[in-house]
């Protein structure tokens, strides 16, 4: 396993377990991708000869990973959302291989040359040939607000047959060719490039219905109510009363507006969960005390705080805190030493 800074804007590390003992391999691989997904394959893939590779490049607030790896089963639940708080959207391209989804929308099988789209705020389970993709991570903070519906797309599969999707598949295998050669300024325009023409393909991809037609109609007023309360997110006082002052709104409307997301409290009880399992996992905040990180995001006590996070995660903060340390060297019973530098940055990622 190598890493190196690229010193022009490019920070790039390799994975693999291919020159590990065999017998090793699928343990040392499960444990290590155990950070994003929770994977399970058949004992055949596990004792024949596994082999796997993750390629990682971090570059300004996105990630791109190429994985080259055997057929098998992923999941992401609640253990992977509360521990590493990743408040992102996946963009994934299948070079080879292809992936099934019972949930998925827009089918249950990825076409060839489409694109999988996935939340990693969200649960969900997936099955996989032998595949060598890629995988680019955005920041939900740089998408939602363009989006019509934008906890709509988890597991989405979004047709080759639009332009766009064929633009951004295209793109995205392009920047795996260049991305170890970037600059910062060209970074930040991929950071506003790609997130913009993601948005025109999610939003095209929901079928025009008078209830999705009406929330169109108040995409700006949507707007303006998020970053209203991402804003506002660690005062206590925060409520629906002050909000619907604040915003020039009636209750009834915020009320409305918010009925997707479960109402006012769930939609800022959860922005503020997600706050703080980034807190959690932050190692420049492992000196805050649990009621310190309540009280950041505008819990009126470290007992109310617990409560939520254990009814969302079914974990404690504590727990979360306890099993957050990712140690980037790792020795195993071989003696052999594996670099897991891209967790690292994976428990990193804002």
């Amino acid at each position: 396993m190598q890493s190196e800074q690229d010193f022009a804007g490019t920070a790039s590390t390799y994975f693999t377990v291919d020159d590990l003992p065999e017998h090793e391999r699928y343990d040392i691989w499960k444990e290590a991708i155990q950070c994003l997904f929770s994977v399970d394959a058949d004992k055949d893939v596990r004792e024949n000869d596994f082999k796997t590779s993750i390629e990682s490049h971090l570059f300004g607030s996105l990630m791109l990973m190429e994985v080259k790896t055997g057929a098998q089963r992923w999941a992401r639940g609640y253990e992977q959302i509360a521990g590493n708080g990743m408040d992102h959207f996946g963009i994934g391209v299948y070079k080879q291989g292809t992936v099934h989804c019972d949930d998925a929308k827009g089918g249950n099988v990825l076409k060839h040359g489409g694109l999988l789209i996935y939340d990693l705020t969200q649960p969900f389970t997936a099955e996989t040939t032998d595949l060598e993709n890629l995988n680019l991570v955005i920041p939900r903070s740089l998408v939602e607000d363009l989006l019509h519906q934008p906890d709509d797309h988890c597991m989405r599969f979004l047709d080759p047959s639009d332009p766009m999707v064929q633009i951004i598949r295209d793109m995205i295998i392009s920047l795996h060719r260049n991305v170890r050669s970037l600059n910062y300024q060209q970074s930040l325009t991929l950071e506003k490039t790609i997130p913009l023409l993601l948005a025109n393909c999610l939003n095209s991809a929901i079928a025009e219905t008078r209830e999705t037609v009406h929330e169109r109609q108040n995409i700006m007023s949507m707007v303006r109510m998020r970053r209203y309360f991402r804003e506002n997110l660690g005062s206590s006082e925060l409520n629906p009363r002050q909000a619907a002052h604040d915003l020039g709104v009636s209750r009834s409307k915020l009320y409305t507006c918010f009925a997707p997301y479960g109402g006012v409290y769930n939609y800022v009880r959860d922005l503020r969960l997600r706050r703080a399992i980034s807190l959690l996992n932050d190692p420049l905040r492992t000196r805050s005390s649990i009621y310190d990180i309540a009280l950041e995001c505008g819990f009126s006590s470290d007992a109310s705080f617990i409560r939520a996070f254990r009814e969302k995660y079914d974990v404690t903060p504590g727990e979360v805190r306890n099993g957050a340390a990712v140690q980037g060297l790792k020795y195993f019973g071989t003696g052999s030493l594996v670099d897991k530098q891209f967790e690292n940055w994976i428990h990193g990622l804002n």
